[in-house]
């Protein structure tokens, strides 16, 4: 396996995996809490980098009744994968899984336990972290990128999921500069 650059880490490939990085993440911000506040939000950032992250790691299971097969799971992802920086319908995501718009609904929740609308801003704002990690460009600029009307549609989404600021969070993952 080749080794990442300083200040990455490897997205989990199964769920166990994901679970062995989270219990110890939130293990530290639990007891670090009362006596280091810093510490405690920076492990607390991690986990929840982590948890926006896991659907680029994991596609769901297929549901036993009522949701997405397999090959609908496939379509869908790819599609939201490839137009995360444009308007993203869900009836575009229902056309894909080749369902009605009110099925597709219903079994997009039973299958990714969220509704449409929001795997795709967890998946933009999992694209933006991952920008924020491998370049210094504008926050303006990440967020177009990642498919939100401007830095403050960006900035209100990300601080509603990861609980700060993205210049925060960019200032918290920033590479410590080698002595």
């Amino acid at each position: 396996m080749t080794p990442l650059p300083a200040g990455t880490q490897r997205v989990p490939s199964t769920i166990h995996e994901l679970r062995e990085r989270l219990i110890p993440l939130l293990d530290e911000a639990t007891s670090t809490l009362a006596r280091d506040q810093e510490a405690a939000r920076n492990s607390l950032a991690q986990a929840l980098l982590l948890l926006a992250q896991a659907p680029l790691a994991t596609a769901p299971a297929p549901a036993l009744h009522g949701g997405l097969v397999g090959w609908q799971i496939r379509r869908v992802i790819a599609f939201v994968d490839t137009h995360l920086d444009a308007t993203i319908h869900v009836k575009e995501m229902a056309a894909e899984a080749r369902l009605s718009l009110s099925h597709f609904s219903h079994a997009f929740k039973l299958t990714f336990g969220e509704p449409p609308l929001a795997y795709v801003t967890r998946r933009r704002l999992a694209l933006a972290c991952e920008m924020m990690l491998a370049s210094t460009a504008p926050l303006s600029l990440i967020a177009h990128e990642c498919g939100f009307y401007d830095q403050s549609h960006f900035t209100r989404h990300f601080h509603r999921r990861l609980g700060m600021t993205p210049q925060s969070w960019r200032r918290l993952h920033a590479e410590e500069p080698d002595d």
